[in-house]
């Protein structure tokens, strides 16, 4: 399970908390989304726990476990994260950089296994990137970079995965797959924390919902509780109204235009 509770993040020289007393969990099998405008908090979540940013308040645990109380190397070996931004340092094949993922299973001396080439296989097949597995990695396209990203995660095989924005660049079917991947993911057992700006696509695949504002939470629960036109106008002071979606009845979010002033 992830869990925060109270979690206050600041920031040297900032005039305020960038997180401010957020509490909620993730537990296995389930898919919860962290929501908001920018700035309202959701990276530095992440940040703070992966252990890069500094927790003046609060905790941030994995299994009960404090993450501040937690060596790197088991970190990495129960929870995955898909940050915002990464660009590596040099091109190496798709495979090699997927194979990155089995790093904290095999440490600095161990040789790959046949279990490790097998978790490299099914990441790059569950990501939809088996075609690019010889291709070097800056000959692949934004979308194209973000699933090998995301492919890399899966490698780890970690209970928890955390990913920040994991769908942008791609296009209408393969951010469709992804979050199909990531609900599947969720309810194989999996405790997945997602950061996403498509409320419309959260609220059909999450569990829960997570709604940041000025590092608070705004608002939280399942996505039929969030999604409301006078809450989320409120925090992202745009008209909007809530239909349902016709595939899956689900809440939906239509932004309005504001009228023109002549």
């Amino acid at each position: 399970m992830i869990e925060l509770k109270d979690l206050v993040v600041s920031y040297p020289g900032a005039a305020s908390n960038a997180v401010d007393g957020v509490s909620f969990s993730t537990a296995r099998g389930e898919l919860t989304a962290l929501a908001g405008p920018n700035g309202s908090g959701k990276s530095s979540i992440v940040r703070a726990l992966l252990r890069r940013a500094d927790i003046r308040r609060g905790v941030a645990s994995l299994d009960g476990r404090d993450v501040r109380l937690i060596s790197y190397e088991e970190l990495a070996l129960n929870v995955a994260v898909v940050p915002q931004r990464e660009e590596p340092a040099f091109p190496v094949p798709v495979r090699e950089y997927v194979a990155l993922g089995r790093y904290p299973h095999l440490g600095l001396w161990r040789a790959p296994a046949r279990e490790d080439d097998v978790a490299v296989a099914e990441a790059l097949a569950q990501a939809g990137v088996a075609d690019l597995a010889s291709r070097d990695t800056d000959a692949l396209s934004g979308g194209e970079w973000q699933r090998v990203r995301i492919a890399r995660a899966l490698a780890q095989r970690t209970p928890a995965l955390v990913l920040d924005e994991p769908t942008t660049f791609l296009d209408v079917a393969h951010e469709m797959a992804i979050f199909e991947l990531l609900y599947s993911l969720a309810r194989s057992g999996l405790a997945v924390l997602l950061v996403s700006h498509q409320l419309n696509l959260v609220a059909r695949f999450a569990d829960k919902i997570v709604v940041l504002d000025h590092g608070k939470v705004a608002i939280s629960g399942t996505p039929n509780d969030v999604m409301r036109a006078d809450r989320l106008e409120s925090i992202y002071d745009w008209p909007v109204v809530i239909t349902r979606d016709p595939a899956t009845g689900a809440p939906a979010l239509v932004p309005l235009r504001r009228p023109i002033k002549l």
